[in-house]
């Protein structure tokens, strides 16, 4: 199926690995001009290679998203190598921690605290200010925002980064109302549990704490049947991109200011 986003310039947020690694791969994939953004210049360089092997065009974009001047940066970045950015994919995004209690709830800073809400919400909002007004002149645009579950079920031991999730949501909303009639969307993407190199280890560490034995295989399934994941698995990375290649394509139209979950049915609520 053509998603009629060939020749189109696309910006992914944290693309050097993981989710939006594949979320760039994807849309390359598709025939997208590809920016692919992270903060380690080895890695943005592998995936900018893996696009361009397989016939793509990518450019690798160096910015570091906590730093409140970061995004602006990113964006000036961007439309030198890009020329204009008509797909923002806000996937950037984690919780600040720099100490072994800061995953408790007391125990999480302030600094903390304002570095997790940079990263995960204010770095979207300056792209989205800097990004969607060019889109509303040439009358087309997607953006897409990777929230997460916990935004919507919260976790005590994610505090901050929970709360910036929820934001992400309410950011979502508000720009979906601005954006209205513009010929711009934008839609929120909530995973839940997605197998990446973190969360292996997170099951890895739980497999161990339970002196659980097996393949992998065996010791995911254990572990989501404790997390009680109905699915019975995680989640990929390479569904969660399909879903965004989806939601940037010109047959979702008519999706705009929603939240999608892809979550195994963990949250499980109809809101």
């Amino acid at each position: 199926m053509d998603l009629g986003i060939a020749a189109k310039h696309a910006l992914v947020t944290g693309a050097s690995d993981g989710i939006g690694k594949a979320i760039a791969l994807r849309l390359a994939q598709e025939g997208a001009v590809v920016g692919v953004h992270g903060r380690n210049m080895s890695r943005v360089e592998s995936v900018v290679k893996l696009i361009t092997n397989a016939g793509g065009q990518a450019y690798g974009l160096i910015a570091d998203l906590v730093d409140p001047k970061g995004p602006d940066r990113l964006a000036d970045a961007a439309l030198v190598a890009l020329g204009k950015v008509d797909i923002l994919v806000g996937n950037a995004g984690g919780d600040i921690h720099r100490k072994a209690d800061a995953y408790q709830w007391d125990g999480v800073t302030r600094d903390e605290f304002i570095e997790t809400f940079d990263l995960n919400v204010f770095s979207n909002t300056t792209l989205i200010q800097r990004l969607a007004p060019p889109m509303t002149e040439r009358g087309f645009g997607r953006i897409v925002l990777i929230a997460s579950a916990s935004g919507i079920a919260p976790l005590a031991r994610q505090a901050a980064y929970g709360a910036s999730k929820a934001a992400v949501l309410n950011l979502t909303v508000s720009a979906s109302k601005w954006l209205r009639g513009a010929g711009v969307t934008i839609n929120a993407v909530s995973p839940g549990l997605i197998l990446t190199e973190g969360s292996r280890r997170t099951i890895e560490n739980m497999a161990a704490s339970k002196a659980w034995v097996g393949e992998f295989n065996e010791i995911e399934s254990r572990a989501v049947k404790t997390m009680g994941i109905p699915v019975g698995r995680a989640g990929r990375v390479e569904e969660v991109a399909g879903l965004v290649a989806f939601l940037v394509s010109t047959y979702a139209g008519f999706i705009h200011g929603a939240d999608i979950r892809i979550d195994g049915g963990v949250v499980g609520t109809i809101g």
